[in-house]
């Protein structure tokens, strides 16, 4: 299994990781810092990190991807939402 890929252009390197059924996260290493924005808008992927390795991760970050990476989000907020059963309650007020 390679773990680096060569690539020519910036455009060629989001390509190729766009080109795959999976999308946890990915990193991403320059020195500059449009570059890295630009970059990040253009992958698919549910996380980006910047001059780190991509298995960096938070307890509160959700945590998930496209495709084959799973379904939803993980983290604090989603496992609250999951656990949330929503209800409306609806009053008029007088005749």
């Amino acid at each position: 299994m390679r773990v680096f890929e060569p690539f020519d252009t910036v455009d060629e390197a989001v390509a190729r990781a766009n080109d795959t059924p999976y999308g946890l996260q990915a990193g991403v290493f320059t020195a500059g810092l449009d570059t890295a924005f630009d970059v990040a808008e253009r992958l698919r992927v549910g996380a980006v990190m910047v001059n780190d390795s991509n298995d960096f991760r938070i307890d509160a970050m959700p945590f998930g991807g496209p495709g084959r990476s799973g379904v939803g989000r993980e983290g604090v907020r989603y496992a609250v939402e999951a656990m949330t059963e929503p209800k409306i309650i609806a009053v008029r007020r007088g005749a």
